[in-house]
């Protein structure tokens, strides 16, 4: 059934609710005028002879009336699920109240008939056209009971004026059958405008709640929005003041969504995210709110939350924590076993702010430090993250200066060499002079990481780069030579990242295998298809791989078997204490051993001096990176030593 279908069906099916609704509540009415005729025209037409069928008329008719009275007083206490769950049986009583109510005033016109006495013909006439129309009102809801009504009322007495066979009565008799033709159509008009009206006024609402659910609500998850959110926020802040209670602010950030959108697709994004809605409701009691800012982000408002502040840190750190771990069990998407962790967040109200918007941003501000502690945790705000917080927007605000203005970021080269103290390639490391210092690599990527900044610093790297690579052609005739490229992993996952690099070798006509890229060992273990498919279209032209910092991830034999790889590059935390911790020694031979195995070369960074030197070529490690040869250098102060040293190999 389609969507069209399905809207027309759920709209017959509401309008037909709203028209049992509208019988019920205007049948007492009905009934009470039925019982005030009925007793009026009983006693009218009340003479000796017809005694007992007036009697027995007005007791049928009086007994149908309580009938329908305990239908209607049923009804109206009854639920409005209970009224949908039975509204074909509703439907029903009405139809069988209808059909004997007119039953009864068809028999009074046959019945109570007076062949000789016009002024019982007349009145019965009166009373039962009035009826008539007045069943045209109650019962315009539903035209099968107005024409019920209306042929079961009229047609007995028709009968009864035609049977007479006088020409009056024959006269009226006719006049009889034209008022209910008349009456059933006009009946039908003010049925089908009765019906018109519901159904406009049933869209009218409905996109009146479309509209509202729009304003109030987020699509995908049905959970409150940002708007919404606020106004819970205010309510729980003035009755926390109110009752002298505490809510605290839960900023939910799923860490790593966005792999989940890279590898299974935004499909599967979508149902993750409703899961995740799913799981925080069901969590959450009812007085709580759950909510979605957009993308990720969520929102837990807990509230009436009594006791001193370090009870209200327990009980909320323990709800928490225990959220954490709801969002953390499996999760079937499509098939696949999915792992969210989440980041969280935590503002108390009113002890942190007074101040809605405040209270999300210290929330928000509580989720970054989350995030930097390592992710899969949960923060309390505190003061000083405010201040962290302004200096690392501030920061960011001044890379963006840097990149626009293409000032104060520069690439240093550090040198690295051979067991013959030859240098045979170099390490690309970025720096950045800001205001006169340089700010360190660990404080300005990960707020470029964060902010999305890294794209534009990885474009400007590889660019960067590329230019150092063409300035370098005359000092590396006759040498073998590598320039190392750090690349982040969020660049390399660009669509597009295999063409940058390509374009901008072929601008700067750049030999084959002088460009290296590092990459992490966590970058190349997700997903794979993806990863291999761009080393691959940039292996053919030339471009070299090497694994950064190897051994601090998640080496697996396998990936490194079928990657297309050049080198292992052991990292540093290894190397410094080869002499004196065995455990490092003996991983350094291992992993040197591995490279050997699988044809890579291997190189160890962070040499600091000789006996490491020494120590790493007894391992048959023969490629260095570190203070004992070099600390990194401008462009020019490494072309000065590329020079020195063929001076030296000359001389």
């Amino acid at each position: 059934m389609t969507q069209e279908e399905l809207a027309a069906d759920e709209l017959k099916h509401r309008v037909f609710l709203e028209r049992l609704n509208i019988f019920y509540e205007s049948l007492s009415v009905s009934v009470f005028a039925v019982v005030l005729v009925t007793l009026s025209l009983g006693y009218l037409l009340w003479t000796p002879e017809n005694s007992t069928s007036v009697l027995n008329w007005c007791a049928a008719t009086l007994t149908i009336a309580v009938y329908r009275i305990t239908c209607t007083l049923r009804f109206r206490k009854s639920s409005e699920e209970q009224r949908e769950a039975s509204a074909k049986r509703w439907y029903w009583e009405m139809m069988l109240g209808v059909l004997l109510s007119g039953l009864a005033w068809g028999a009074a016109g046959f019945l109570l008939y007076d062949p000789h006495n016009m002024l019982n013909q007349s009145l019965l006439a009166f009373v039962i056209a009035g009826m008539c129309a007045g069943g045209i009102v109650s019962l315009s809801a539903f035209i099968e009971a107005s024409a019920t009504f209306i042929a079961t009322s009229l047609l007995p007495f028709t009968v009864a004026l035609l049977l007479e066979g006088s020409s009056e009565t024959q006269v009226m008799g006719v006049m009889a059958v034209l008022y209910l033709f008349m009456m059933i159509s006009f009946g039908r008009r003010v049925n089908l405008t009765v019906i018109g009206g519901l159904e406009m006024t049933y869209l009218r609402f409905q996109a009146e709640d479309t509209i509202e659910r729009q304003a109030l609500f987020d699509e995908l998850t049905g959970l409150p929005n940002r708007r919404l959110l606020q106004d819970r926020l205010g309510q729980a802040l003035a009755r926390a003041k109110r009752n002298n209670t505490q809510a605290a602010l839960l900023f939910l950030d799923l860490d790593f969504f966005k792999r989940v959108n890279d590898s299974l697709g935004h499909s599967a994004g979508d149902e993750l995210l409703v899961e995740i809605g799913r799981r925080l409701t069901d969590f959450l009691r009812e007085a709580d709110t759950a909510a979605r800012l957009g993308g990720d982000e969520f929102v837990a408002l807990l509230t009436d939350i009594e006791g001193g502040s370090e009870h209200v840190v327990s009980v909320v750190r323990r709800r928490g924590e225990a959220l954490r771990s709801a969002i953390e069990a499996p999760i079937d998407i499509q098939g696949n076993e999915v792992h969210i962790t989440v980041s969280i967040g935590v503002s108390l109200l009113p002890d942190d702010t007074h101040d809605v918007d405040d209270l999300l941003k210290h929330a928000d501000t509580a989720m970054y430090r989350a995030k930097d502690d390592g992710r899969n945790t949960l923060r309390f705000f505190v003061p000083e993250m405010q201040a962290s917080l302004a200096q690392r927007m501030d920061m960011e605000r001044q890379l963006r200066g840097a990149l626009d203005a293409n000032e104060g970021l520069e690439l240093y080269l550090q040198p690295q060499y051979t067991e013959q103290n030859v240098i045979c390639g170099a390490e690309l490391l970025l720096r950045w002079e800001n205001n006169g210092q340089f700010v360190p690599p660990d404080v300005f990527i990960p707020v470029a990481e964060d902010s999305g900044l890294i794209y534009r610093l990885g474009d400007w790297v590889i660019e960067s780069a590329c230019h150092i690579g063409a300035r370098l052609q005359d000092d590396l005739i006759d040498r073998e030579f590598s320039l190392a490229i750090n690349v982040s992993p969020r660049q390399f996952r660009q669509k597009n990242f295999s063409e940058k690099v390509l374009e901008a070798i072929q601008n700067h006509h750049l030999p084959r295998g002088l460009i290296e890229l590092e990459l992490t060992e966590g970058l190349l273990i997700e997903d794979v298809d993806d990863t291999v498919s761009k080393m691959l279209a940039l292996r053919q032209s030339g471009v070299r791989f090497s694994i950064d910092d190897f051994g601090t991830g998640y080496s697996s034999l396998r990936y490194l078997k079928s990657l297309p790889l050049d080198k292992l590059k052991v990292d540093q935390s290894f190397v410094r204490d080869v002499l004196t911790d065995a455990g490092d020694a003996s991983i350094v031979r291992a992993i040197v051993s591995m490279a050997r195995t699988l044809e890579l070369e291997v190189i160890a960074e962070g040499v600091e001096t000789e006996e490491v030197r020494d120590f790493l070529i007894s391992a048959n490690c023969m490629r260095f990176q570190g203070y004992l040869y070099s600390r990194p250098l401008p462009l020019n102060d490494f072309r000065k030593l590329l020079a020195m040293e063929c001076d030296r190999v000359s001389a």
